[in-house]
């Protein structure tokens, strides 16, 4: 009779500690949501296009990498009527035709297909970090399992949200790592990726307007700086 009471008791504290572990864990995102409804903005925000290409629409883009004072350039369009896997297009590199082996590259980084893609960050990882007047700053991480191949590495970092209260859209991502980190071929040191976006204004939309990413890479020894620039532009909605 004792051991079967003890049996109870033991239960009913894991059973309580279960569900405050639980509690705390999407009180955080339960948090945000409704600090987001108080200024206005839907919570359709923390699981919209933060990452990725927006397959609504068809635009064009202009990928600029930097490393040793020397900058390429590869100007690019992107259809997503197109079968997936060559929905990019490489038009040109460094002002010229590319070769076969530049589309050949472009087309691993870009067109390589993926199953199960899905970019919704991990429940447990929201929190808010500052709410200050004119922009209130989520934190957040992605889950591992369905980020889409170029973006893998987004699974070993932290997340700034930037919620611009004045226009009540999500204006920038800032996205930083906590450990080194594999990207490509490059072993990465410290890492720091802005995404920002801007509004359609005929659609109220918000798309990704220009991604930096800034790179402190170890090579041979050395830590040499890689910057990559994608800028977007021409955004027309695909039906």
């Amino acid at each position: 009779m004792r051991n079967q009471k003890m049996r109870m008791v033991l239960l009913s504290v894991m059973l309580f500690l279960f569900l405050g572990i639980n509690q705390s864990i999407f009180g955080q995102k339960a948090e945000v949501i409704k600090r987001l409804q108080e200024l206005g903005m839907s919570e359709q925000l923390l699981s919209g296009n933060i990452i990725g290409e927006n397959t609504l629409y068809s635009y064009d883009a202009k990928f600029s990498t930097t490393s040793n004072n020397k900058t390429d350039v590869e100007l690019a369009s992107f259809d997503p009527t197109q079968p997936k896997g060559s929905q990019w297009v490489l038009i040109s590199k460094n002002g010229k035709s590319p070769s076969k082996g530049d589309i050949k590259k472009f087309n691993k980084a870009h067109n390589a297909e993926q199953e199960d893609i899905n970019t919704e960050p991990d429940d447990s990882s929201w929190k808010i970090i500052s709410d200050d007047e004119h922009f209130l700053i989520v934190g957040m991480r992605f889950n591992a399992s369905g980020l889409p191949q170029k973006y893998a590495f987004l699974a070993d970092c932290d997340a700034e949200l930037y919620f611009d209260k004045g226009a009540k859209r999500l204006y920038k991502a800032h996205f930083y790592n906590s450990k080194p980190l594999k990207i490509k071929i490059f072993n990465v040191v410290k890492l720091d990726m802005t995404i920002e976006y801007m509004q359609i204004a005929e659609k109220d939309a918000s798309v990704v307007k220009d991604e930096t990413i800034v790179m402190d890479v170890k090579i041979l020894g050395n830590i040499v700086e890689i910057i990559e620039t994608s800028e977007f532009s021409n955004y027309k909605e695909k039906k």
